[in-house]
């Protein structure tokens, strides 16, 4: 059962767009922006960008953060997965994470933010003609390129006690098995196990290789059992990414709130929508 009654933050919804350390945009980047600022102006909106870069979007107010979380997805996915990040914006209900390689084509963040979830993003549908055919994740939600995340719950989550390990089960699976001079040798371990200390969410996290949607799909319930993100064909209505075209057909064919990677797949679908 969810927990609605703690307090809701002042403002409901801040938009954030993820830049690099470069001090410039492309031309395709330059689109999505168009359809940032036209569909979504009236909302406050911003730009992450290092602490060192002198740089600015219309329609945006900077939001600068370490050097160390930009440059790479690895250094993005750092600043994805700590509180610190979630904390710039504690004074919003939700974020609206939009990448520069976003489209969003009408006004319906405030319907989205009322739904409740958790967390949604574009889904990864079943097709043959999917680049995720066959993996874990193919038929999951979603990509968080444009995605909207519960600030309260994502901190909860990365300030999370709960263990990321069971310990008996750590010490079935790792060591009850080996000889006694092992398990003697091994025995710190165990109870570094049994401290939430060093057994959490932050273990995990700085040992997790996988990029950050994998997390939220996998993990992010074990950390918050009441994890709420919507079913397939409801995400749709909220974004494609691959093969837009079939979901397109799967979304009675009409246009979803955003998309992401519109230039990476099937441009050519996307043109048609573009504002000039």
């Amino acid at each position: 059962m969810r927990n609605n009654t703690e307090q809701e933050p002042d403002k409901l919804v801040a938009i954030v767009v993820a830049h690099s350390n470069r001090a410039y945009i492309t031309p395709a980047e330059a689109v999505s922006l168009r359809h940032l600022n036209h569909y979504l102006g009236k909302y406050d909106k911003y730009l992450l960008i290092p602490e060192s870069l002198k740089f600015e979007l219309p329609g945006l107010m900077n939001k600068p953060f370490n050097d160390d979380y930009f440059g790479s997805v690895d250094a993005h996915k750092q600043m994805l997965f700590s509180s610190e990040y979630y904390q710039a914006f504690a004074e919003y209900k939700y974020i609206l994470t939009y990448h520069l390689d976003a489209l969003v084509f009408s006004d319906q963040l405030e319907q989205w933010c009322n739904r409740d979830y958790d967390f949604i993003g574009a889904p990864w549908v079943k097709h043959p003609n999917s680049p995720n055919a066959g993996m874990v994740y193919e038929g999951k939600v979603g990509n968080s390129g444009f995605s909207l995340k519960k600030v309260s719950t994502f901190l909860k989550i990365f300030d999370s006690t709960i263990y990321a390990l069971e310990p008996g089960e750590y010490w079935t699976s790792r060591h009850a098995h080996k000889p006694l001079s092992q398990r003697l040798l091994n025995l710190p371990k165990r109870l570094l196990m049994y401290s939430h200390r060093f057994n959490n969410v932050r273990f995990e996290l700085d040992r997790w290789t996988q990029p950050e949607e994998l997390f939220l799909i996998d993990r992010a319930s074990h950390y918050y059992p009441d994890f709420l993100v919507p079913e397939v064909k409801e995400a749709l209505k909220f974004a494609f990414e691959i093969v837009p075209r079939y979901c397109f057909e799967l979304n009675n064919h009409e246009l979803p709130f955003g998309c992401h990677a519109w230039e990476r797949y099937d441009k050519s679908f996307w043109e048609p929508y573009l504002l000039k």
